[in-house]
């Protein structure tokens, strides 16, 4: 998933740069021996790579680097090594480059009207990638021509765009710059992290990542102006720049530079004030062995949360720290803290009030059993993604250690625009000792829509190679594809309501009658498996779960019988944490926590096409009716069904309430109040239902204590069943 805010470069004069001309030296006529230019030939595997590039696209490439204009509009979409990642290599196919860029093109804003530059000619020339256009803008027309040339031997891109007024009148307080777009990760200027809205000035904005750190710097010799915004932290928007502002007459033009480049970001933080202390913890199971495991380090009183960065890498993020052995070293200033030691739902957790002393050392031990025992039933996050997305830099070793720290059993990689496979990297960091816990994988993507914008939507298991065409398309044209491309596969209609990238939100499913307007019904489509109710970003509103959560009744109770899911669409590491929430799906044929995972890929994907699944953000839940749980038909006999529901949950999530809907409409038939214990079953009751004709129950669980471990406060255990269907 990925939310981005455009945000246009403030126009009042107090905020503008002031108006100027500087004549820059122009590209040079030949080409530099080092330095390679080429379209994209067209058996370019560009499925398999996280890049945009498609044949006909032109491209540059030095010793280091290679970027990628777009020929269709002129716009950079790719910069990337040369040097495939290890973390990703492996997973697509051994020449995956990590892309560290989405999109950079040039802007114009003139205090009214803002114009993203759309080339009409790109080109080779000389030792530089041209593009060129006219637009309009105000009282005048304007030509725009861009360069692009790396350096030779360097990771840098110098970029150069002429801005020539050709035609009309005179046009003032013209803002020059750029849009760019680095995708969900943080953003820095002048060696500054910032929040999620930032309106200011800079030499440089840039961005860490797993494909190396990147900085657009302004070669203007004065500082540009910054602007970016965000409705949710954690998801970053699109950045504007203005590097000039000017006023030119018809028949004068004026010279922009800047440069884009791989370059390691010092941070400007300040000097500590005392010498850090060191903490030392070690995490082991209930027998005594090392376990995946997270910490969450909370400061107490006076002292502040520490911030571990948000780099991409293995050394935690936020106030969080992961392992995939239960091993943890931190550096932390002098303070009082809370740290909390956690493994998933099905464990124990573990937690100190500690104080750090300048130059010492402080060891802690900590034990994290089970809490109760899940057979047959696996835990699995069905939306993730990593480095392989264009919105996500976490490496893929990363986010393996960070699903199974959080005790999630199935992690299904579902990158935008990529088939990625995390399997390689369980069994790398297995093979070095660097993750204890199991983790089995499951390989999918996540097809977003371009041009004709109508959602994301999950699908898996796929294979390496396989490739669904995403853009100009219709629902029932890609579903169709996607049936073709996975014939055994599942599709998963991603967060249905969300603005701009639900499916139901761009077709205006009618939340009453779950009816498609008229004018839609010709290409929307109805033909998919799952649908994902509980995403990650409904964890902060319950009511827009619920009305998520009750769409998907309607649709169940007018015949369809799409699963419900659960999963937390993590694009980073501490926002929208792994796992939160996630499916428990019934698997059979294992008869213990110990062969969870090495049931068939066809047996989970069979009970997930049945709806054999739970979904929670904390408690277990099992509900059956004389054996038949979800996704099951039970029999009804003389009007009555024996409702069998079991609820467990570790001692520190709590669970306070039991919800039981009926029927098409949700009626909800018992409300039962859950005793406060800490004994791992808190619930364990067969309720009596009167059923007079045939219908489906569905059972709710509510916490109303927040979770300690997450990034966001508040967050509270909710979980919910699919139907048992009731027939008399």
């Amino acid at each position: 998933m990925l939310v981005a805010v455009l945000l246009a470069v403030p126009d009042s004069p107090a905020e503008r740069p002031t108006p100027d001309a500087v004549t820059v030296a122009a590209p040079s006529a030949a080409p530099l021996p080092s330095v390679k230019s080429y379209t994209i030939p067209e058996d370019f595997e560009a499925d398999q790579m996280r890049v945009f590039a498609e044949p006909g696209d032109l491209a540059q490439t030095n010793g280091q680097v290679t970027f990628v204009v777009r020929k269709k509009d002129g716009w950079l979409v790719d910069f990337w090594h040369n040097q495939p990642a290890r973390a990703t290599g492996g997973q697509l196919g051994g020449h995956t480059h990590i892309d560290g860029l989405w999109q950079l093109h040039a802007v114009l804003h003139d205090g009214k009207n803002q114009v993203d530059v759309t080339a009409s000619k790109v080109q080779i020339r000389g030792d530089s990638i041209e593009t060129s256009t006219t637009l309009s803008l105000g009282a005048g027309r304007m030509r725009v021509t861009t360069s692009y040339r790396l350096e030779p031997d360097q990771p840098r891109i110098i970029i150069t765009t002429k801005f020539d007024h050709i035609s009309g009148g005179r046009l003032t307080h013209l803002n020059l710059g750029d849009a760019v777009k680095w995708g969900n990760t943080d953003y820095f200027v002048d060696g500054k992290r910032q929040k999620a809205t930032f309106n200011g000035k800079g030499k440089w904005v840039g961005r860490q990542g797993a494909s190396g750190d990147m900085k657009l710097t302004t070669l203007e010799g004065k500082p540009m102006l910054v602007g970016f915004r965000s409705y949710h932290n954690g998801l970053s928007g699109e950045i504007r720049t203005a590097y000039r502002n000017v006023a030119l007459n018809p028949g004068e033009s004026v010279l922009v530079q800047r440069a884009l480049k791989y370059d390691a970001i010092a941070l400007d933080t300040p000097a500590p004030k005392a010498k850090p202390g060191l903490l030392k913890l070690t995490v082991r199971d209930g027998a005594g062995k090392p376990l995946a495991a997270k910490l969450s380090v909370q400061g107490l009183g006076l002292t502040k949360s520490p911030d571990f960065g948000n780099t991409g890498g293995l050394d935690g993020a936020g106030r969080f720290v992961w392992s995939g052995t239960g091993d943890f070293q931190r550096s932390l200033p002098p303070g009082k803290y809370q740290v909390w030691a956690t493994a998933g739902y099905e464990r124990e957790a573990q937690n100190w009030k500690v104080e750090i002393k300048s130059g010492e050392t402080l060891e802690l031990k900590g034990e994290l059993p089970r809490a109760y025992s899940t057979p047959g039933w696996l835990s699995a996050d069905l939306h993730l993604h990593q480095a392989p997305s264009p919105d996500s830099d976490i490496g893929c070793n990363t986010r393996v250690i960070s699903v199974a720290a959080e005790g999630v059993e199935l992690a299904a990689a579902t990158d935008h625009y990529a088939v990625a496979d995390l399997g390689p990297s369980v069994a790398y960091l297995r093979q070095e000792g660097l993750l204890a816990t199991p983790v089995a994988t499951m390989v999918g993507s996540e097809v977003s829509t371009v041009g004709n914008l109508f959602g994301h939507f999950n699908l898996f298991p796929m294979q390496a190679g396989d490739l669904v065409e995403y853009r100009d398309t219709t629902p029932k044209r890609m579903f169709a594809e996607m049936r073709k491309v996975a014939p055994k596969g599942l599709i998963q209609v991603n967060h249905p309501r969300m603005d701009q990238i639900g499916y139901w939100a761009r077709y205006k499913v009618d939340p009453t009658s779950m009816q498609v307007p008229l004018k839609y019904q010709s290409e929307y489509s109805d033909d998919y498996d799952l649908l994902e109710v509980f995403n990650g970003l409904e964890m902060m509103s319950e009511p827009k779960l619920r009305k998520v959560l009750f769409d998907w009744i309607k649709l169940l109770g007018r015949g369809y019988r799409y699963t419900g899911t659960g999963n937390s669409d993590s694009h980073n590491l501490f926002f929208l944490d792994p796992g939160l929430p996630r499916n428990f799906i019934r698997v059979p044929s294992s008869k213990s926590d110990a062969t969870d995972l090495t049931v068939p890929e066809t047996e989970i994907v069979e009970s997930l096409r049945k709806g054999r699944v739970t979904v929670s953000s904390g408690p277990m839940l099992e509900v059956d009716v004389n054996g038949k749980g979800p996704g099951e038909t039970a029999q009804v006999v003389d009007g009555k069904v024996p409702l069998h529901i079991r609820i467990s949950a570790a001692s520190w999530i709590s669970v306070d309430s039991v919800e039981l809907l009926l029927g098409g409409n949700g009626r909800r038939v018992r409300w039962l109040t859950v005793k406060e214990k800490k004994a791992p079953v808190r619930f364990d009751q067969t309720i009596q239902l009167d059923v007079p004709s045939k219908t489906f129950v569905v059972v709710l669980v509510k916490g109303t204590k927040a979770l300690p471990n997450t990034f966001t406060p508040n967050i509270k255990p909710f979980a919910f069943s699919n139907p048992i269907w009731l027939e008399p």
